[in-house]
């Protein structure tokens, strides 16, 4: 059966017949044979026609003030054109170490909330108690983050890795300490729906999902598949090697090291580290351009359309996305550029576990 389902599914193929009879006690997990038999995005099917979403924002940001770099050296990005993912926990250590940083910036908040409320309610003694226990909880993690999380940042493998140079996935094992390797193309992205189990509400999404093992890389977002349909395309464009890097700050770090992207920028006489040297002004510009054109893309409809396998409505975007260079005004000379956090970023970077 198995046999059958790599002929009819591999490489992104849809075949409902197999992706609903497949043998169940082919695949070693359980999550990983319901997720097998979830519908699939469409595969080397353009439907925004570029990868630009708010997250992209952040990346500006973290480009300019050094935390882009600073992540590509903590998961050793060892070759140039690796793309590093976060994911759901892969791991047990992985998840210790999650929910370790959320509890630490929860108690940040604590510092702040707890001791005013107590104090606004007027027992003085009680808030200056829960303010010296909380900042002590709050250095003990910050201590412990500065000397035992480095031997854990080195020892084991907390993202997945997407090699555009071999055009692989590495995904870490159970144990962290290992990778898993296999091609992309042996990985579909199915469906994936989860509710949070006190509201109900829905997060959409995917698992790209390998056709015979267990590797996945899963990604879901709020009540809509149009953030996942892009973020399924800015995988796929970092992983073809035909067509250059989608133009997005994300993906400036990488342009001038892939062949292909970089023959794109001299033809069409881009401007060199552009997304460092043009102004933040201009990503509400991009923005503006998104917001139009999804105004085309009736989410729901679609959504209806991925899961009956009917057609995805696919969207011309203007070339904003493909030569934004061309519609920016304020692009600083290239001995301008300025990398560095700002006084409060530096400030924040300090509060928080140092990752």
């Amino acid at each position: 059966m198995l046999k059958d389902y790599t002929k009819t599914v591999y490489r992104g193929k849809q075949n409902t017949k197999f992706r609903d009879e497949i043998a169940t006690d082919e695949r070693e997990s359980a999550y990983c044979r319901y997720q097998s038999k979830q519908v699939m995005y469409p595969r080397g099917c353009s439907v925004f026609g570029h990868c630009f979403d708010s997250s992209q924002t952040l990346f500006y940001k973290d480009n300019l003030n050094g935390s882009a770099e600073d992540c590509r050296s903590l998961f050793e990005i060892d070759k140039k054109l690796k793309l590093a993912m976060n994911t759901i926990p892969a791991n047990f250590i992985d998840f210790i170490i999650s929910s370790w940083v959320v509890l630490h910036f929860i108690n940040l908040w604590f510092i702040i909330f707890i001791p005013s409320i107590t104090f606004a309610l007027g027992a003085t003694s009680l808030a200056l108690d829960f303010f010296w226990v909380l900042v002590i909880i709050w250095f003990s993690s910050k201590v412990i983050s500065l000397i035992v999380l480095p031997f854990f940042r080195f020892k084991y493998n907390f993202t997945i890795k997407f090699n555009r140079l071999n055009g692989t996935v590495e995904v870490p094992s159970q144990n962290a300490k290992d990778l898993e390797v296999a091609p992309f193309e042996e990985f579909n992205a199915h469906y994936k729906v989860q509710n949070n189990p006190q509201s109900g509400y829905p997060y959409r999404g995917f698992s790209l999902l390998h056709y015979k093992y267990s590797m996945r890389y899963e990604k879901t977002y709020a009540n809509q598949i149009t953030p996942a349909l892009i973020h399924w395309e800015l995988l796929q464009n970092f992983m073809d090697v035909t067509q250059p890097l989608a133009d997005i700050p994300q993906f400036e770090y990488y342009r001038e090291f892939d062949k292909t992207t970089a023959e794109f920028d001299k033809a069409n006489g881009r401007p060199k580290y552009f997304w460092y040297r043009v102004d933040k002004s201009f990503l509400k510009e991009m923005s503006r351009a998104d917001d139009e054109l999804r105004k085309e893309f009736n989410d729901e409809e679609q959504l209806n359309n991925l899961l009956t396998g009917k057609p995805i409505k696919k969207l011309t975007p203007p070339d904003i996305f493909k030569f934004p260079w061309k519609y920016a005004d304020n692009i600083k000379a290239e001995s301008e550029i300025k990398f560095g956090k700002t006084l409060w970023q530096k400030f924040t970077s300090f509060l928080m576990v140092d990752l």
